[in-house]
């Protein structure tokens, strides 16, 4: 093999491949954040208040941000070369060595996280510098996002030097420069792919990569579970009751998410991908929520639910179904079953939205043993007329003879 095939330079962006599998090293790299995930979940399990919540948002912001910007590198510019194999390796390095600072990080010391997120941060600045390097025609386009996150990996470095108090205030501005950074220069890139003759289209690839994503989040429900289960001594009919309901919980979520997203397209336009990504900022952010909430809810069925965990799982629930209202108002539906599918999901997700909202007005205490039902059947609502919306129309399709 010729020394240009083992390091060749990052793939064009005019040579973007619209129809492609993931590769195995994709699947290999999301894996990687399962460890992530579960820090900050068993944290949020073991310390249900607003403060760890709060800390824990502004964790996964930076974590989803690395996560975001490394698979959309893959999709647009990733090739079969070492040198793709390399990169990706360093960043799994770099977020495994995150993933074992997030507990130091949540107790205050945030010095590992920050180097290590340095790290991160630093090969993100460097493989968008590269491709401009290679191809002087991507100057234009990659120059607001590597001003943004330069000056986040300033602010970072800056927060080492600084006294604890002023550490947070920099994280959250750090964290709010590199999410927003795509944001601020939509329209300049719109205007610059105009010029090229371009426009941007997120690749099937790339949204299967979000749906990967969703099942690593919502593994943790199932971790969470049987984790609860595992720490009950004696494991009478009510917690096994309040373990198959668990699943069929997640299960149920499950549903709701891959029935509205699986093998369907966006529609075109950078600020639709755009939505489409800080939609699943809050979608993913809520499932991990609730997968924390299952670990304490699990082993003790008979007893009432803490007021503050049921509330955290009630509003995550609320959080996880608006998310998904505005992922299906931008799925681009080719056809008059899948219209009327997405249209009669989205209206019952918004009116268990209302119920939930409610129910987390009006409930003080709830016993687990009703709280778990009564989360099952909200969350079936939307999942059962969906499969009856979908039936119905396509019976209409194909009359009996």
């Amino acid at each position: 093999m010729s020394k240009n095939k083992w390091w060749q330079p990052p793939r064009k962006l005019e040579k973007i491949e619209s129809y492609r599998k993931i590769s195995w090293l994709e699947l290999f790299y999301d894996l990687v954040y399962v460890a992530c995930i579960g820090q900050i979940t068993g944290h949020i399990a073991t310390h249900p208040d607003g403060k760890t919540l709060c800390m824990a948002a502004l964790l996964f912001g930076f974590i989803y941000w690395s996560w975001i910007n490394g698979t959309q590198y893959y999709d647009l510019h990733g090739n079969e070369t070492v040198r793709t194999r390399w990169f990706v390796f360093l960043q799994m390095l770099a977020i495994g060595a995150v993933a074992i600072s997030i507990p130091a990080a949540f107790q205050g010391r945030a010095t590992e996280f920050t180097v290590s997120f340095l790290i991160i941060q630093g090969l993100i600045i460097y493989l968008l510098g590269s491709i401009s390097f290679y191809d002087r025609s991507y100057i234009k386009l990659s120059s607001p996002f590597l001003l943004c996150y330069s000056i986040a990996f300033l602010l970072l470095l800056g927060s080492l030097f600084c006294p604890l108090p002023a550490i947070l205030p920099l994280h959250l501005l750090a964290v709010l420069i590199n999410l927003s950074a795509p944001v601020i220069s939509a329209r300049y890139l719109k205007k610059v792919l105009n010029k090229r003759g371009q426009s941007f289209i997120a690749s099937p690839a790339l949204i299967e990569r979000f749906g990967q994503f969703t099942i690593i989040v919502l593994a943790e429900s199932i971790l969470s579970t049987v984790s609860g289960l595992s720490s009950v001594g004696h494991k009478t009919l009510p917690v096994w009751f309040a373990f198959v309901l668990a699943i069929s919980i997640a299960f149920l979520l499950w549903s709701i998410y891959f029935d509205m997203t699986n093998e369907q397209e966006l529609k075109g336009g950078y600020p639709t991908f755009q939505i489409f990504v800080f939609a699943h900022l809050v979608l993913l952010g809520a499932l991990g929520v609730f997968s924390a909430c299952l670990k304490d809810l699990i082993a003790y069925p008979a007893l009432p639910a803490p007021l503050m965990l049921s509330r955290m799982m009630l509003m995550s629930l609320i959080m996880f179904l608006i998310a998904m209202c505005m992922i299906g108002y931008l799925v681009d539906a080719d056809d008059l079953q899948t219209r009327n599918y997405l249209r009669q999901v989205i209206r019952c997700n918004q009116v268990v939205v209302l119920l939930l909202i409610g129910l987390l007005v009006i409930s003080k205490t709830w016993p687990i043993a009703r709280l778990l039902p009564t989360v099952f059947l909200l969350l079936a609502i939307p999942v059962v007329f969906g499969i009856i919306t979908w039936l119905k129309h396509d019976h209409s399709k194909h009359p009996a003879d």
